[in-house]
């Protein structure tokens, strides 16, 4: 690494490093109640293939599930028909992780607010073990008959995108470094990785990097999907430090990104994560979106100290 290089992650990490945790634990004013806020684009009808956000979203919260069968790991993850062309994956509260389908939802909406169209819609949802019936549920938590959790669209075609490996990953990280030339070829694929990175670093998502959650789509655009390492309140360490290693591989960004990073309000992240769940509790957690502004702090306190030293222009690389 040269000294430019070791100069500027030393700036950043040392801001992060002064700043003190306890600013992440202060109250503030109780977020109001409400449903899934509108989409701040929608000048600008933001698409997944052939199909409408609007239109996914509606599905996901309201079509009948026909059928439906596990296709997860180490969590639950159902795979379920939806009547119409739209299926969905059902992430449902579980005994060994209670609350993980919050970050898929609350993934989605920072994505809204920040204008990425890579994130799949993800949607809080009530599904009966009734229409469960196909699929072994022990695992599961369920409330008067029901379980609660997100329902994300499922692409129907992803492949492995092949970017966290060997030549690949060093391929990537040299074309995200101020003063590299991106062949045009790679233009496209170098800054849905830098907006991906970003994107993982203010959520706090540190579970990214292996093949599974690093997939295209059919038309070779990379997904963000498998978004519930996200908002962990307290963060340890060793996973804090996974997300700033991926972050100091970049210093090339999005200009409209950092515009809507700089945009991000603490206010407007709650009404983003007003209830529309149970009872009159928030998405997420007030520390949670607390820790959301410390790391968006961080993020833009990292991008202008790499445009002081190589220039706006090589920093806002990409539109």
């Amino acid at each position: 690494m040269d000294l430019t290089r070791r100069h500027v992650l030393a700036l950043a990490l040392g801001a992060i490093a002064s700043r003190p945790r306890g600013l992440l634990a202060q109250p503030g004013p109780p977020p109001e109640p409400g449903m899934i806020p509108p989409n701040p684009f929608e000048a600008t009808v933001r698409r997944y293939g052939d199909l409408p956000e609007e239109a996914i979203v509606t599905a996901l919260q309201e079509a009948p599930i026909l059928g439906a069968r596990n296709v997860g790991n180490t969590s639950i993850n159902l795979r379920c028909d939806l009547e119409g062309p739209i299926d969905g994956a059902y992430k449902p509260s579980e005994r060994r992780h209670v609350d993980h389908w919050r970050a898929e939802v609350g993934a989605f909406r920072v994505a809204q607010l920040l204008g990425i169209d890579r994130v799949p819609p993800a949607v809080f949802r009530r599904v009966s073990r009734s229409e469960l019936a196909a699929v072994e549920t022990r695992r599961l938590v369920f409330r008067a008959g029901w379980s609660r959790g997100a329902m994300i669209y499922w692409v129907p075609v992803l492949h492995r995108a092949g970017i966290f490996s060997g030549e690949a990953l060093t391929t990537w990280t040299d074309q995200l470094v101020a003063g590299v030339d991106i062949p045009p070829a790679d233009v496209r694929r170098a800054e849905e990785i830098s907006t991906l990175i970003s994107f993982d670093f203010l959520i706090g998502n540190w579970d990214r990097w292996h093949g599974t959650n690093t997939l295209v789509d059919a038309h070779g655009g990379l997904v963000y999907r498998d978004n519930n390492g996200g908002f962990l309140e307290p963060m340890p360490r060793w996973k804090q430090d996974i997300i700033f290693s991926f972050l100091q591989r970049v210093q090339r960004f999005s200009r409209d990104l950092v515009e809507h990073v700089r945009a991000l309000s603490l206010p407007a992240l709650r009404q983003a994560m007003a209830n529309d769940a149970d009872g009159n509790d928030p998405l997420l957690r007030e520390a949670q979106l607390r820790a959301v502004m410390h790391r968006r702090r961080t993020f833009l306190e990292y991008v202008d100290a790499l445009a002081s030293i190589n220039g706006p222009a090589e920093v806002y690389h990409f539109r």
